[in-house]
């Protein structure tokens, strides 16, 4: 089993004031159910350790298969609801296949969105949750993208429009930040006006090698661009998680699982 590591990033935005302190977000994505300790305890202790102001969530969580578990899932969430900090969800294409064929999964995704609803979690589907650190305000802007974008042994083209069509335009002056669960797309993500886009599904390119990086995505696709970390385009940001967890292929190779930190720097 690989050691979970928490890594740290810093981004710099005009639209909160130099002076005010830092906005500090946790985010992960792709816990896929895995078991973090009795009671998700490494997860929680690292989440202690950072102190966040929000913890963000980038899809995901639980695995889109027919009778799969959720309770380590909820075990996580229900010790996140504890620590009075807000927490916001969004689908990736797990969570989605669950909510767009309730011939296929029945009831699940209503027994996940259901019990995080519960417990104060904020699950924004293609919409946003509206919120405000020191004299910035902000919205938190969750994207499901449609699931064509995800099959295998196919990049398919994306011009940004169903981002407008679902979303609309970014109100200026808003700090945006905009989780969606595939990340091969920033350039349209940045364009759309996101100044933090939030991704994962990619799991670090499963087998890392040095000097290049992930080598294969879930969709068969060779060494992907943007695999796990921090990229910058145009003053845009996008922070890409690893994974915390595996499905159908249980690998990772130089690849350890990350809890991502997220210091957000005013320079206004």
């Amino acid at each position: 089993m690989s050691e979970l590591e928490t890594r740290v990033f810093e981004i710099r935005t005009d639209k909160l004031k130099k002076e005010e302190r830092p906005l500090r977000i946790m985010m992960l994505a792709d816990l896929h159910d895995r078991l973090w300790g009795r009671g998700q305890q490494q997860l929680l202790e690292a989440v202690d350790a950072f102190s966040p102001h929000m913890v963000l969530c980038a899809g995901d969580m639980v695995l889109g298969q027919r009778r799969a578990g959720m309770e380590h899932t909820f075990e996580f969430f229900e010790g996140l609801s504890k620590r009075r900090v807000p927490v916001i969800a969004a689908n990736g294409n797990h969570e989605s296949r669950m909510r767009q064929m309730p011939e296929r999964y029945g009831a699940q995704y209503g027994r996940y969105a259901g019990r995080l609803r519960e417990l104060g979690v904020h699950i924004p589907v293609n919409e946003a949750y509206k919120t405000s650190y020191g004299s910035m305000p902000m919205q938190i802007h969750g994207y499901e993208m449609p699931l064509v974008y995800y099959r295998k042994f196919c990049v398919r083209p994306f011009d940004g429009k169903d981002l407008y069509r679902k979303l609309g335009t970014p109100e200026a002056g808003v700090f945006h930040i905009l989780m969606a669960h595939n990340p091969v797309y920033f350039k349209h993500y940045a364009g759309w006006g996101a100044d933090l886009t939030l991704a994962g599904h990619l799991h670090g390119g499963i087998i890392r090698l040095p000097g290049i990086g992930g080598v294969i995505t879930p969709q068969a696709k060779l060494f992907p661009r943007y695999d796990r970390g921090l990229y910058e385009r145009d003053g845009k940001y996008m922070v890409v998680s690893p994974g915390l967890g595996e499905h159908t292929v249980s690998v990772r190779i130089f690849n350890p699982p990350w809890l991502m930190g997220i210091f957000v720097k005013g320079t206004g």
